[in-house]
């Protein structure tokens, strides 16, 4: 029999790494580290005393009990304690692990991205079922989960045969408390206050706010039936100032010679306030009346409020408009004009105003039955659902409509090439509501916009699984059944306004003015202030609903078998042991989507379906080659793995024309008949542990994508579509540009990571470690299909990640520094529609320092001091094609603020 004994089983192109001096310090003092720590940890005759480690040294033994025990390639963390991981969402902690990475969304860590692919690639469960998403697609956004509601979190870098859900890239399992795996009752309550440096930047915006939760923890009846309740709180503000470009050209009316010159054509400049209040409950019932019979019930429920008050100004350089003084640089090869004066700008005042709800909701229930000695079986059914809710839009005002000459005629800017904020000075005062007035200062045919896009996920799922205990080589058997039924629809009421009497030029009454909203910190002293739905309900008439944008209009419905079977293996080869699984699963899809075949006016429902399977082998293998290196294990990993399409992509919605020149239809839309991505993965890695809180360890992975899905123009039958043009088309088959399978490409990459704690090396620091990774990614995919140039949505070729911490006596402190490289996101675009952006690189610090009392009347208070985003790092973007000569110039500087949490947590 192996050596493992009860050891548990648990179910574009960028090249360089080009690590930071302290990333690399680590490293090498990680690494170095190795032989001495293992000397110190090698097993003696003598039982050591027992010594419960808790806090943030038992947090990290715990993770790492986890990766070294598990059969696949994971890694892991473990809260400190009930209600007390320590960052300010789970996106954070999670952004923390080897080879993911988060993007930011309004300042906060919301979606993650696992070696290199984007958040469509991977899989989010709770307590191992797959979760619903308030977004338009799969990927899950992570502030919907209070990080105080969860016990732990376990990603999966290499699939397992019985987990009927899983992704591509890897697999993220959020986890609640077991009740019964705990002893005794526990009560914790958690108290934190906030405060936002950015300020108030609108008026009746609060910059500060708050976040409790309490959690229950307890047996009963001989400890044959487990409880656990938790309820966590969350009201933040959010404060953003933000300078975006629109775009750049060359049109420009300068000095003769000048014609090369590139100007920017239009930019806004924006203070946004948000409130945003989130409650989020757990439950567990845990039954367990004999050793041979377990059940367990989860339930978990998030309502996430969102709220935002956004003022500014934007203006549109058109052609009308000429410069006086103009500074001229060369950067890169290319001529930008980054300083003087603009005369006929017509700036446009806006005061916006959305909202947002989303709900969340899980329930789960499993039960496990154990036959006999050697064999058991276990049900679990599950149901997940999620709904959003938003409102966004939009009011303009200025000095007149857009060509009637009232125009700003000395409005200066200087801009910056790299980094910071550009400086804007209008003459004209923009506070002034006597000369500010709404109207469309834009010439865009509307005076004022609403939209209301509707997400609703619904999935239930059902399982089945036998397990029995082999002799010999394979050590285990499991079999299983799996169903699944999943629908999510989208859609989006667009409406436009005009203003009354003939859309009349409108003063702003003084009743709904408020106090001036400053952007001195571009240069522009302010602008006029209103609430927006007051001016919406009082001096607008709405303009009937717009069908343009009917094809968001779509539902997706997908129902997936699954069956599947699992060989456990624990043995020797030799003087080496051996543990692993190798399984295979039979998947079968149906899918529908449906949507709208929009044509002019003229607007009909669409509907297909499709069906496809796939066979997915499995191999994870774990050599244990502890007879020559103590704890020292390489682990091979071998799978064929799909991620399901984007939703969005899977609609049947269309919008189509007949060409009067060519007599041709043509048009754009979904794919309702697309497959998934497919890959062959490879995963290598090579890990050694140095008593219980450090380790080492090295790994490499390769994804061979033998499709990509992209945009590509295809034959297309039109009969079903309406024609609502005169012109009669010489056929029905045209051409669509539409999302399908395509070339795919590989992405490969390595990952070093480790944590050591010093004590192991010299017992005067003992309390001191640090944890540290370090990843580097690269792909040959052309997400546009072949020859184009754009980057893998979502990789950033670098990716570090070092904690350095110290726990002893009841004090705590942690640094913590995450940086990852530019990458191309995936953000939200005009009207609410996906789009994508070059976000540069972040580099954000976190830092916590603590105190518990350890003894005494006050023993289990705790006071927390956290300041998120130490340096008010910079949310940066840059204009997504290069110019002639491959500069680039920025489009997006934004910052939030840094964030200055005190607290209190006390545990009965």
């Amino acid at each position: 029999m192996a050596r493992f004994g009860n050891a548990h089983r648990a179910g574009s192109t960028t090249r360089a790494i080009n690590p930071t001096p302290i990333a690399a310090a680590c490293a090498l003092l990680l690494w170095g580290a190795a032989a001495q720590a293992q000397a110190q940890t090698q097993p003696t005759d003598a039982a050591p005393a027992q010594v419960v480690v808790t806090g943030i040294r038992g947090s990290i033994e715990s993770s790492i009990a986890i990766k070294k025990e598990s059969d696949s390639i994971v890694e892991s963390i473990t809260a400190e304690d009930i209600g007390k991981l320590p960052d300010q969402s789970i996106a954070e902690s999670i952004a923390r692990l080897p080879g993911l990475s988060a993007q930011r969304v309004a300042g906060r860590a919301q979606v993650i991205s696992l070696r290199g692919l984007a958040p469509d690639f991977g899989v989010t469960l709770l307590n191992g079922r797959e979760q619903t998403s308030t977004s338009n697609d799969r990927s899950a956004e992570f502030d919907q989960y209070p990080s105080e509601l969860l016990s732990g979190v376990v990603v999966y870098k290499t699939p397992d045969a019985n987990m009927t859900a899983a992704g591509l890239s890897g697999t993220i399992d959020l986890r609640t408390v077991r009740p019964l795996d705990r002893k005794g009752r526990t009560v914790a309550f958690n108290v934190r206050g906030e405060h936002n440096s950015n300020g108030e930047l609108n008026s009746g915006w609060s910059n500060k706010g708050k976040r409790m939760s309490v959690s229950y923890i307890d047996q009963y009846l001989n400890n044959t039936f487990g409880l656990a309740i938790g309820y966590a709180h969350l009201d933040t503000p959010g404060q953003q100032k933000e300078y975006k470009s629109w775009w750049w050209g060359n049109n420009n009316k300068l000095p003769a010679g000048n014609e090369d010159v590139i100007a920017l054509k239009g930019a806004e400049v924006t203070s946004t306030s948000r409130k945003q209040v989130r409650d989020g409950l757990m439950a567990v019932l845990d039954w367990k009346p004999s050793r041979d019979l377990r059940s367990t019930l989860d339930l978990y429920y998030s309502q996430f409020d969102q709220e935002e008050i956004m003022r500014g100004m934007m203006w549109n350089s058109a052609d009308t408009v000429t410069y006086r003084n103009p500074r001229i640089e060369t950067i890169g090869g290319t001529r930008l004009l980054t300083g003087g004066t603009l005369v006929g700008m017509e700036p446009i005042a806006r005061n916006d105003y959305n909202e947002r709800r989303d709900e969340m909701g899980a329930l789960g229930w499993n039960t496990r039955l154990r036959l006999n000695d050697r064999w058991a079986v276990d049900g679990d059914l599950s149901y997940s659902t999620a709904k959003r809710r938003e409102t966004t839009s939009e009011t303009y005002a200025g000095l007149g409509p857009a060509g009637s000459g009232a125009t700003d005629d000395n409005f200066q800017f200087q801009i910056p090439v790299g980094a910071g904020l550009p400086q804007f000075t209008p003459s004209k005062d923009f506070t002034n509501p006597g000369i500010i007035r709404l109207t469309d200062v834009g010439g865009w045919g509307h005076d004022a916009t609403m939209h209301h896009p509707r997400v609703e996920d619904r999935l239930g799922a059902a399982k089945l699984n036998v397990r029995g205990e082999l002799d010999g080589w394979f050590s285990n058997v499991q079999a299983g059944l799996s169903y699944s039924k999943r629908d999510k629809s989208h859609e989006d009421v667009s409406q436009t306004y005009w203003l009354k009497n003939n859309r009349a030029l409108t003063t702003v009454p003084a009743d709904i003015i408020g106090p001036t909203t400053s952007l001195a910190w571009a240069g522009i002293p302010g602008v006029l202030s209103f609430d927006p739905r007051a001016a919406l309900d009082r001096f607008y008439d709405k303009r009937p609903v717009d069908t343009d944008v009917a094809q968001q209009d779509w539902a997706v419905s997908e129902k997936q078998a699954l069956g599947y079977l699992r060989l456990g293996i624990d043995t020797d080869l030799g003087d080496v042991g051996l543990r692993g699984n190798l399984g295979v699963q039979y998947v079968h899809v149906n899918q529908e989507g449906q949507g709208k075949a929009v044509s002019g006016n003229l607007v009909t429902p669409l509907r297909d379906e499709h069906s496809y399977h796939d066979v997915l082998p499995s191999l994870n293998l774990n050599f244990d080659f502890g007879n020559y290196l103590h704890d020292t294990y390489l682990r091979f990993g071998a799978a064929k793995t799909v991620a399901r399409p984007r939703m969005s992509d899977m609609r049947a919605g269309v919008g189509a024309g007949v060409d009067a020149t060519t007599r041709m239809w043509n048009g754009g839309g979904g794919n309702p008949k697309l497959e998934p991505w497919r890959a062959n993965s490879f995963d290598l890695s090579l890990e050694h542990y140095m008593g219980k809180g450090s380790y080492v360890s090295a790994a490499w992975f390769f994804k061979d994508l033998k499709s990509y899905i992209y945009n590509q123009q295809r034959p297309f039958d039109f009969s079903a579509f309406p024609n609502s043009s005169a012109v009669i088309p010489i056929s029905n088959i045209g051409t669509i540009n539409q999302p399908a399978n395509g070339q795919g490409g590989f992405v490969r990459g390595v990952e070093l990571a480790g944590s050591l704690q010093f004590g192991s090396l010299w017992q005067p620091l003992d309390g001191f470690g640090v944890q540290a990774s370090l990843s580097g990614t690269e792909s040959s995919i052309s997400p546009n299909g072949p020859g184009a140039t754009e980057k893998l949505p979502g990789l950033s070729g670098v990716v570090r990640n070092i904690t350095l911490f110290y726990e002893k006596s009841g004090f705590s402190a942690r640094v913590a520094q995450r940086y990852r490289s530019a990458f191309r996101g995936e953000v939200t675009g005009l009207f609410a529609q996906r789009a994508f952006s070059e976000i540069l690189a972040e580099d954000q610090v976190d830092i916590q320092l603590g105190y518990e009392f350890q003894s005494g009347p006050w023993k289990n208070l705790g006071f927390l001091l956290q300041v998120n985003n130490l340096g008010n790092e910079p949310y940066q973007t840059r204009q997504g094609s290069p110019f002639a000569s491959g500069a680039y110039a920025p489009e997006r500087y934004t910052t939030y603020g840094r964030q200055v949490l005190f607290g209190v947590n006390y545990k009965l």
